[in-house]
């Protein structure tokens, strides 16, 4: 048996907050979690909607059942299976999700900030370190940083960054030995970052959010 793979086009969904125009000077890019929907994640950011600022909610290309019913629906970024493949497509269309901010906007006097709850925080590094877009603020909200970003040629890159460690302290799903786990993994690497912590679980919530944004 031999393993073949075939190039085809799809349809990529996401989702937007604000009109985009000559007006807009920051462009929140928002990548949801493991078994999320962008049409859903997006409305957390809706405090941060003005008329100079634009969200745009990309979604992961895989959907599935969330349960046994067939009636819940979620999106993934990737999984174990074809992970290296899954990693290039999402970069793919992210960046062709760039071009179109660009072309819709008119301008690149943009202020890009990105951030990535959960499994969207990878997707997100993974995203700025194979892109030419020029990020001011990375918020990993719950998520973590990985390891094949923490290279020596990507220090630059990282130093222009101001990069928010965001993370919850009634959190289940990313414990307080997985915190310090990745905080040690950051320090080690000699990475800049500011750590917000919010008495709350596993989900962004806006108003700590835009407490967050405040101070940008």
């Amino acid at each position: 048996m031999k393993k073949q793979f075939l190039t085809v086009s799809r349809k990529a969904r996401y989702f937007q907050l604000g009109k985009a125009s000559n007006n807009t000077s920051t462009v929140w890019v928002v990548l949801h979690g493991y078994g999320m929907l962008s049409e859903f994640f997006i409305k957390k950011f809706k405090k941060l909607e003005n008329d100079n600022t634009l969200i745009i909610a990309p979604e992961g290309l895989n959907m599935f059942y969330l349960d046994g019913k067939y009636d819940r629906v979620g999106a993934s970024w990737i999984t174990k299976e074809e992970r290296e493949k899954d990693i290039e497509e999402n970069i793919d269309y992210l960046n062709s999700l760039l071009e179109v901010i660009h072309n819709q906007v008119g301008h690149s006097n943009i202020t890009f900030n990105v951030l990535g709850f959960s499994q969207g925080g990878a997707t997100a590094c993974r995203w700025i370190f194979n892109s030419k877009i020029q990020v001011k603020n990375l918020i990993l909200w719950a998520g973590d940083i990985p390891k094949d970003t923490l290279t020596v040629e990507n220090k630059n890159k990282w130093e222009s960054i101001n990069t928010h460690l965001v993370m919850g302290e009634k959190d289940t799903l990313i414990n307080e030995k997985m915190r310090a786990k990745f905080i040690g993994l950051v320090s080690d690497y000699g990475l800049k970052y500011k750590l917000t912590k919010y008495d709350g679980d596993h989900r962004v919530y806006p108003d700590v959010l835009t407490k967050l944004a405040e101070t940008f």
